[in-house]
């Protein structure tokens, strides 16, 4: 069956629309089956490309994308699992920074970092170098998302840490209930999904205001679901 938005599907083009419609009205893959008569099985594959979209799209605006030219930090394009061990234990969800740029909320998936050293600096009572603080980033985060513990870390910190009207704080904070929300709706998330998850949040909070499906089409436009399909299996190997 031809289909332009992914390449050898068993789905029609009409289905497809239909899928991601329901898609952007935030419903689960058991509620959209019952509605559109799509297996749950079919439905979750769907997503899982369509959520990897979303995760290039959103690292792909991510300021922190490039740096001195150089692309600094694009893993679905690195064919890279964030299922990875995290403080030397496989499995960890671990942490997420959070930060504000022009009215935008991004996050940004962070390497291996000792926890108990994270939670005392963010809380002053140790210091970080220059050089510490530019590795991780954290001089540029208004918040640190901990996965392990369901907590967030609220810095005073980071780049531009005011603006006019509602606060970068408040913001982080609009963002994290959105994101922990989620967590409750899906019954928490693994290793394996809480990337994806964390990105379709991002997306959905920073185009709150946009029509989400035309957004969608637009961006499988350029990129069928085919080349996520690509990705995944890259991921996989």
């Amino acid at each position: 069956m031809k289909n332009k938005y992914l390449k050898g599907a068993h789905l029609s083009e009409r289905k497809v629309r239909e899928l991601l419609k329901l898609f952007c009205e935030d419903l689960t893959a058991t509620q959209i089956a019952n509605i559109s008569g799509i297996s749950r099985i079919t439905v979750n594959a769907y997503f899982k490309l369509i959520r990897t979209h979303i995760a290039r799209f959103c690292e792909e605006k991510n300021p922190l994308r490039y740096q001195n030219g150089n692309i600094a930090f694009l893993p679905m394009e690195n064919g890279f699992d964030h299922a990875v061990e995290t403080n030397g234990h496989a499995g960890k969800k671990a942490f997420y920074g959070l930060f504000k740029r022009d009215e935008r909320i991004y996050t940004d998936k962070m390497p291996c970092i000792d926890s108990s050293w994270l939670y005392d600096w963010a809380k002053g009572r140790v210091d970080a170098d220059d050089a510490l603080l530019e590795k991780h980033h954290l001089h540029v985060y208004n918040g640190i998302a901990d996965f392990n513990n369901v907590r967030l870390l609220r810095l005073n910190g980071g780049m531009n840490g005011t603006a006019k009207g509602r606060s970068h704080i408040d913001e982080i904070d609009l963002f994290w209930g959105m994101l922990k929300a989620r967590l409750v709706k899906f019954r928490g998330l693994n290793g394996n999904t809480l990337y994806l998850h964390v990105k379709e949040t991002e997306f959905r909070y920073n185009y709150r205001d946009a029509d989400l499906f035309e957004m969608l089409l637009d961006i499988l436009h350029k990129q069928p679901l085919h080349h996520s399909k690509v990705v995944r299996q890259k991921a996989d190997t």
